[in-house]
């Protein structure tokens, strides 16, 4: 297993998108909307591998959304999504401490490897001599 992956949004497109693309890659996707999650503490405690969050929601701010999570000490990696000409929306979500963005509309291939890089459980460690 590769991991699991939580993705929030108000919205199902983009969510949907993603889940359909990731699963192929192997990962296993959950979407909450982002109500579900604001003022709440069960991120914090979950066992999700990585978190990709909208930051262009209709109606929430995105942007508070991660500040949010990272005042509640959620350690989890954080991939921002956003539309291409909001880049700099996405640049500032880094600064803000997510691990990287992905542009929509999505490549899969950089999809793909993006949340190998970040969200990809390690692999179990030999034990003895190999």
């Amino acid at each position: 297993m590769r991991g699991l992956i939580l993705i929030i949004d108000d919205d199902f497109q983009i969510p949907g998108v993603l889940r359909a693309r990731l699963n192929t890659i192997g990962f296993y996707v959950v979407w909450v909307h982002v109500v579900t999650i604001l003022g709440n503490q069960w991120v914090k405690k979950s066992s999700f591998d990585g978190i990709i969050l909208n930051i262009d929601m209709r109606h929430h701010d995105g942007m508070a959304v991660l500040q949010s999570l990272y005042k509640q000490h959620v350690a989890i990696p954080i991939i921002v999504v956003s539309h291409a000409p909001a880049r700099e929306r996405l640049e500032e979500g880094m600064r803000k401490g997510a691990r990287d963005y992905i542009v929509s509309p999505f490549d899969t291939d950089l999809l793909r490897e993006k949340c190998l890089r970040h969200f990809q459980m390690p692999d179990a460690i030999p034990h003895g001599p190999a």
